[in-house]
C-alpha cells in the first residue's frame, strides 16, 4: 500500500499515501459527458459505478508533516460500505509503512468537506463513536466551507454535508478556519479555487524552484484535464473550468507537477501542452496491486 518513490523539492519532501480505492457513480464524476467517451479510460461495473482512488498527498519539512484531506477512513455505515465498495480505509497502514504515527502528523489541510475527502479525520471506535485520528494536528478549513457544511438551509447541501457533525465535532478544538489563501508551513499554502463547493481549496507545495499542486475535486482525475470534463457535483461548472485552466496552464510552463484526488492509475504527474491537448509527462503511479490495480 506504501508508495515507493517520492518528490524532493529543497526541504520538502512528497510522498504519496492512499485510504484505498472506492466506487462512484460514473454519471457524476463526469456530469455532462457522454457516457460512451469517460467509459473508454474509466470502465464501469454493472452498478455504472468507476474505481476511484483516495489519494492524500503528505508533506513533510523536518518536523512538521502536512497531510492533505484523509479519504473516507473507517466511518461508513454497512450500507454505505456496500454503495461505495470501501472498507475501513488503508490511511493509517501508509503512515506505518513509512515509519511513522498517527501523532507525527502536525497539519491537515481539507481541500473541502465531502465525505471521501474529510471522513479519516475521525476513526470510529469499536466501544462507539469517534475520536480524532490525528491528535497532535491542526487541520485547516476555509471559513466559507465550516459555515455552509453546518448550517445551510439548501437542501441540496444539507445532504452534501449531512456527515459533517460525526466528523467534525471530535476535532472541534483542533480546527483552524481560514479566511482566503493562507501559508500553513513554510512553503506549503493553500489557496482559494471555489468551483466544486463555494470554498473548495487546493493546496501548493513550492521550493528550490519546483512545485507540487493538489487540485482535489478541480480535476480529480487525469481524465479532468479536459476543460469541459467536469463532476455533476460541481457548483459552479464554469469557475471549475477557469481555475482548472488557470492551474494547468501555470504547470505547464513553469513544470510544476499535479496530483489527482481520485484517480485510480497515476498519483501525480507533470502536465505537458502537446499541440493544444493536455498530455501527461513524467508520472507517479498508483502501485501495482494496490487492491487489484
Amino acid at each position: 500500500m506504501e508508495s515507493q518513490v517520492k518528490l524532493e523539492f529543497g526541504e520538502l519532501t512528497i510522498r504519496f499515501l492512499s485510504d484505498g480505492v472506492w466506487r462512484n457513480d460514473g454519471g457524476c464524476m463526469f456530469g455532462v459527458v457522454p457516457r460512451e467517451l469517460w467509459r473508454r479510460e474509466h470502465p464501469a461495473d454493472d452498478q455504472n459505478r468507476i474505481r476511484l482512488n483516495l489519494t492524500c498527498p503528505l508533506i513533510v519539512r523536518g518536523a512538521e508533516a502536512i497531510l492533505v484531506d484523509t479519504g473516507i477512513g473507517n466511518r461508513l455505515s454497512a450500507a454505505e460500505r456496500k454503495i461505495f465498495d470501501h472498507g475501513d480505509g488503508w490511511l493509517l497502514e501508509g503512515l506505518q509503512a513509512l515509519g511513522m504515527e498517527p501523532g507525527d502528523i502536525t497539519h491537515v489541510a481539507l481541500s473541502h468537506l465531502h465525505f471521501d475527502h474529510c471522513g479519516g479525520i475521525v476513526r470510529r471506535r469499536a466501544s462507539g463513536g469517534f475520536a480524532p485520528a490525528f491528535p497532535r494536528a491542526r487541520i485547516f478549513v476555509q471559513r466559507g466551507e465550516l459555515e455552509i457544511a453546518r448550517n445551510s438551509r439548501n437542501e441540496r447541501l444539507r445532504a452534501a454535508y449531512r456527515h459533517v457533525h460525526e466528523c467534525l465535532e471530535p476535532v472541534a478544538g483542533a480546527l483552524e478556519a481560514l479566511d482566503g489563501d493562507t501559508e500553513i508551513a513554510p512553503g506549503v499554502a493553500v489557496a482559494v479555487s471555489g468551483g466544486h463547493t463555494a470554498d473548495h481549496q487546493l493546496v501548493i507545495a513550492q521550493a528550490g524552484g519546483q512545485a507540487l499542486v493538489h487540485l482535489g475535486d478541480i480535476a480529480p482525475t487525469r481524465s479532468h484535464l479536459r476543460g469541459p470534463w467536469n463532476q455533476a457535483y460541481d457548483l459552479d461548472a464554469l469557475r471549475t473550468m477557469e481555475v482548472k485552466a488557470a492551474y494547468l496552464a501555470q504547470a505547464v510552463a513553469a513544470r510544476w507537477w499535479v496530483s489527482f484526488a481520485h484517480d485510480e492509475r497515476v498519483f501525480a504527474a507533470q502536465v505537458a501542452n502537446d499541440r493544444g491537448r493536455l498530455v501527461l509527462g513524467a508520472r507517479i503511479d498508483v502501485p501495482e496491486g494496490l487492491d487489484g490495480v
